[in-house]
């Protein structure tokens, strides 16, 4: 068995600490609030690629 040097050990470490905070995150609110969130941020990114689009075929 390999053992884990101190960098991998803080990255792992690292990892599950940010997924717990998302998790926590996604999960603390309420369902309508994040599903607005989510499509707000889907149509902005729509909205971006389609304004990166427009710029390359000028």
């Amino acid at each position: 068995m390999d053992v884990l040097t101190f960098s991998e050990l803080m990255t792992g470490l690292l990892s599950v600490i940010g997924t717990g905070i998302l998790l926590l995150l996604a999960t603390s609110r309420s369902p309508k609030p994040l599903h607005d969130e989510i499509a707000r941020r889907v149509e902005h990114s729509i909205a971006l690629l389609d304004t990166c689009k427009d710029s390359r075929s000028r």
